[in-house]
C-alpha cells in the first residue's frame, strides 16, 4: 500500500473542512444539502485571462501566443441530472460550448447509470468538437460520437472486482462520508475568517441569502495549516481511513491465497501511518512555514459570492480566481537557482453559475442514441490507435542518398 495515497485523504479530508469555515454553518449545511438532490438543472459561464513577465525573449513570444489563445476565451455549459433517492440510478447530460481564440467548439456527454443491480450498468456518450473527430476520423466522416461502456469494458478486462461489494461500497460510503465530515465541521475552529453573511437581494426574481468567501493567499495557507493540522490531531481521521481502506480491499477480488497477504499489508501499512503521523505533521508544517512567502495567489485573491434559497440550496454562485505563480522564487526556495527558472504567470478565472428546477419532476434526460455508423467505441477506438502506431514504429526508415 502506497502511504502517499492515503496521506493524500487525509489532505482531502482536510481542506473539505474549509467548507464552513468563520462559523457560517448555513453555507456549510447547503453544501450538503446539495447531495440530497434527486434532479436539476444548471448553467455555468467560465472565463480566463492569461499574463506572462519576465522570461526570455523566446519564451515571452510563445507565451504571448498562449495570451493571445487565453484571453478572452470562454467556456458555456448546460446541465441536467436526475436520480433516485439512493443515488444509485440516474441520467446526466452536459452541453458545452467552447470558444478559445475565437475558434468555436462544441461538446455534448450524456451519462446513463445503474447501480442498483449486481450489474454494473455506466455508459457514457460523448459527442467530440467535430474538428477533433475528423483529425481522428478522416477517411470516415459519419463519426460523430464516442461510446464508453464501463460495466462492458470491466466485463471485457476480467476486471476483478466483487460488484455486489462495489454496489454496496457506493450505496453506503456516500453517506459516512457526509456525516463524517458534519462531525468533524462541529469542532473545528479555525484562526481566520473568510466566509462572511452579506445582505440579502434578489437574484433570477428571487430573493437570496448571500455569503461571501474571500481569501488572499495568507489566509489560504492558514486555512489549509489550520485544517491539516486539526485533522492530523483527530483519532476519527484514522478511524475514518481505516474503514475506507476496508471497504477497498472487499470491493477487490484477489486469487485464493493473495487476499490474506493483502489484507496483511493493509493492516499494517495503516498501522505504520498511524506512528508516522507525528512525523508527518512536522514536515508538514516545516513546509507550509518555508513556502509561506511563496505566493500562490495574485492581489484579487479568491472572491466567492453563494446566494442560498428559501429552501436552503446554492442556486446562484458568481466567483473569481488569480493565480500567480513566480518561478524565480519558487527556485529560490527549493534551492534551484538556474537562470532558466524565472518569469511570472498569472491566470485569472471567472465564473457564474445558477441551478434551477431543483428536485423537479420536469428535468428530463434522454440518453442520445447512437449506432455503429455515428458512433465508435472507446476501446475500439483505442485498438485502432494503438495499431496505427505500432504501424508507424515498425515503416522502414529510407536508406540515405548516396
Amino acid at each position: 500500500m502506497k502511504k502517499i495515497s492515503v496521506l493524500a485523504l487525509i489532505l482531502a479530508l482536510s481542506i473539505s473542512l474549509t467548507g464552513c469555515v468563520g462559523g457560517e454553518s448555513k453555507l456549510y449545511n447547503a453544501f450538503n444539502k446539495m447531495q440530497d438532490i434527486t434532479s436539476i438543472e444548471s448553467k455555468m459561464e467560465m472565463g480566463f485571462t492569461f499574463e506572462a513577465e519576465g522570461f526570455s525573449e523566446e519564451e515571452q513570444l510563445m507565451l504571448e501566443q498562449v495570451k493571445a489563445m487565453v484571453n478572452n476565451s470562454k467556456i458555456a455549459m448546460n446541465q441536467k441530472a436526475k436520480y433516485n433517492k439512493e443515488k444509485t440510478v440516474g441520467q446526466a447530460q452536459v452541453d458545452m460550448n467552447m470558444n478559445f481564440g475565437g475558434m468555436g467548439m462544441d461538446m455534448n456527454v450524456w451519462v446513463d447509470m445503474d447501480m442498483s443491480t449486481d450489474e454494473l450498468k455506466i455508459k457514457e456518450v460523448i459527442k467530440m468538437p467535430q474538428m477533433l473527430m475528423s483529425s481522428m476520423f478522416p477517411n470516415d466522416p459519419a463519426k460523430q460520437y464516442i461510446v464508453l461502456d464501463m460495466g462492458q469494458m470491466m466485463k471485457e478486462e476480467n476486471a476483478e472486482m466483487n460488484f455486489n461489494e462495489l454496489m454496496k461500497f457506493g450505496k453506503e460510503f456516500q453517506p459516512k462520508l457526509t456525516e463524517f465530515m458534519k462531525e468533524m465541521q462541529k469542532d473545528f475552529k479555525p484562526g481566520i475568517e473568510v466566509v462572511k453573511q452579506k445582505d440579502s437581494k434578489v437574484v433570477n426574481k428571487e430573493k437570496l441569502d448571500i455569503y461571501e468567501l474571500k481569501m488572499d493567499d495568507a489566509a489560504l495557507k492558514g486555512l489549509v495549516k489550520d485544517a491539516v493540522n486539526y485533522s492530523l490531531d483527530k483519532k476519527e481521521v484514522i478511524e475514518f481511513i481505516k474503514e475506507y481502506m476496508n471497504a477497498v480491499m472487499s470491493v477487490v477480488v484477489l486469487p485464493e491465497g493473495e487476499k490474506e497477504a493483502a489484507e496483511a499489508e493493509v493492516k499494517q501499512g495503516l498501522a505504520d501511518l498511524e506512528k508516522q503521523l507525528p512525523e508527518f505533521k512536522v514536515k508538514f508544517n516545516e513546509f507550509m512555514e518555508k513556502y509561506k512567502d511563496v505566493k500562490i495567489l495574485g492581489d484579487k485573491g479568491i472572491v466567492i459570492e453563494f446566494g442560498i434559497n428559501k429552501e436552503g440550496y446554492i442556486v446562484h454562485e458568481v466567483g473569481t480566481i488569480d493565480l500567480r505563480i513566480d518561478l524565480g522564487q519558487i527556485a529560490e526556495v527549493v534551492g534551484e537557482k538556474a537562470p532558466e527558472m524565472k518569469g511570472i504567470i498569472k491566470l485569472g478565472i471567472s465564473y457564474t453559475s445558477k441551478s434551477y428546477n431543483i428536485n423537479s419532476k420536469d428535468v428530463k434526460v434522454e440518453m442520445h442514441k447512437v449506432d455503429e455508423k455515428n458512433s465508435i467505441d472507446y476501446m475500439e477506438m483505442m485498438k485502432m490507435q494503438m495499431e496505427q502506431i505500432e504501424k508507424m514504429q515498425n515503416v522502414p526508415v529510407p536508406a540515405p542518398a548516396k
